[in-house]
C-alpha cells in the first residue's frame, strides 16, 4: 500500500536522500532501483519511492552493492539495515577487542576438528556482518591465524584443509544468497597446478560476490587446459588466480602463458598472492595485472564494473 503524501522533483528527492541527482539517475538507468513517474516537471518520486532511496542508501553505507540491495523488497531491505545496524552496534562494543579474542571459538572448534561448530559460528558471524566486515574482521584474520599455527606447527596440513572446506561452505552460501538477479559479468577463480593454498582466492571470491558479480569457482591447483575451458564456457570477464609460492618455476610460467594463449582476447587475468608479482617473468600481456592486496583487488573489481556500465 502507497503512503499518503506528497510527490518531489529529482532535486527535492536528492536532498531528502542525500542521494546526488547523479546517482539517482543511475540507479534508475541500470538497476531500475526505483521508477519514479515523469511529467512535464521531469521525475518525480513519490514518498514510497522517498524511503526506498533511503533504505538503498543505508544499505550501501552498510557495505552493501546497489545491485544486490536494488534486488531486494522494502521489507528485506529494512530487515538488511537493522541487521546491519545491530551488528554495527556489537562491533563497536567489542571496540579494542583484537579479532583473534573474537575469532578463539572457531579456532578451538578447529583444534578440536569439530568442523560443525566451527562452520555454526561462522554462519552466525555472517548473519549480523556485511561481506566487506565478514572478510576483513573474521575470514582474513581467521586464515592469518590458521596460517601462523600450520606454519609454526600446532595445526596440520589436515586442519588447514578443514578450514579450506568450512570457507568454500561459507563462499557456497553468500553466492546463494546474494547471487544477482541478472547477472552480467562472471569471475572465474583458481589457482595453478601445484598451488594447494586456496584460502586467497576465497576471500577475493567473497569480496566479488558482495562486488555484485557472478563468481564461478573452481578451488586449487587446475590445470591450464581446465581453466581455459571454464572461462570460455562462461564467458569470464576475468580469470583470478592465486599464487602463493615465492619461488617461480618453468611449470608456473608455462601455466600462465598457455592460459594467456587460450583464453579469448577480452578476458582479463589477475594474479593475486605473495608470488604473484614473480610469476609473470617474461610474460608480456597487456590483460596480465597483479594484485598487490585485497585493497587493490576492490579497486579492480570497481574499475571493471565502470568499464561495463
Amino acid at each position: 500500500m502507497k503512503k499518503a503524501g506528497a510527490s518531489y522533483p529529482i532535486r527535492a528527492a536528492s536532498k531528502l536522500t542525500g542521494i546526488s541527482i547523479d546517482t539517482l539517475r543511475a540507479w534508475e538507468r541500470r538497476y531500475e532501483a526505483v521508477v519514479p513517474s515523469r511529467t512535464a516537471r521531469g521525475r518525480v518520486y513519490d514518498e514510497d519511492q522517498i524511503h526506498r532511496l533511503t533504505l538503498l542508501r543505508d544499505a550501501l553505507a552498510a557495505g552493501y552493492a546497489i545491485g544486490q540491495a536494488s534486488q531486494l523488497s522494502d521489507e528485506q531491505l529494512e530487515a538488511l539495515v537493522k541487521t546491519a545496524a545491530d551488528a554495527a552496534q556489537t562491533m563497536s562494543q567489542a571496540a579494542g577487542v583484537p579479532p583473534r579474542v573474537l575469532l578463539e571459538t572457531v579456532v578451538g572448534a578447529i583444534e578440536a576438528f569439530d568442523a560443525y561448530a566451527a562452520d555454526r559460528e561462522l554462519g552466525r558471524l555472517a548473519a549480523t556482518l556485511t561481506i566487506p566486515d565478514l572478510i576483513h574482521e573474521v575470514v582474513l584474520p581467521l586464515m592469518e591465524l590458521v596460517g601462523e599455527r600450520w606454519h609454526n606447527g600446532s595445526f596440520n596440513v589436515a586442519q588447514e584443509h578443514m578450514t579450506s572446506g568450512i570457507l568454500r561452505n561459507l563462499l557456497g552460501g553468500l553466492i546463494r544468497q546474494y547471487q544477482p538477479a541478472r547477472p552480467a559479468t562472471t569471475l572465474l577463480f583458481a589457482t595453478p597446478p601445484g598451488e594447494l593454498h586456496e584460502f586467497g582466492i576465497l576471500a577475493a571470491a567473497m569480496l566479488a560476490v558482495s562486488a555484485g558479480y557472478e563468481v564461478l569457482y573452481l578451488g586449487p591447483n587446475l590445470p591450464a587446459r581446465e581453466i581455459v575451458s571454464a572461462a570460455t564456457l562462461v564467458s569470464a570477464a576475468v580469470v583470478i588466480l592465486g599464487i602463493v609460492a615465492l619461488a617461480p618455476s618453468e611449470g608456473l610460467t608455462g601455466t600462465l602463458r598457455a592460459v594467456a594463449a587460450g583464453l579469448p582476447q577480452s578476458t582479463e587475468i589477475w594474479l593475486g598472492g605473495r608470488g604473484a608479482q614473480g610469476s609473470v617473468g617474461g610474460i608480456r600481456s597487456g590483460r596480465m595485472h597483479i594484485l598487490d592486496d585485497f585493497h587493490a583487488l576492490t579497486a579492480s573489481l570497481e574499475r571493471l564494473k565502470q568499464a561495463r556500465s
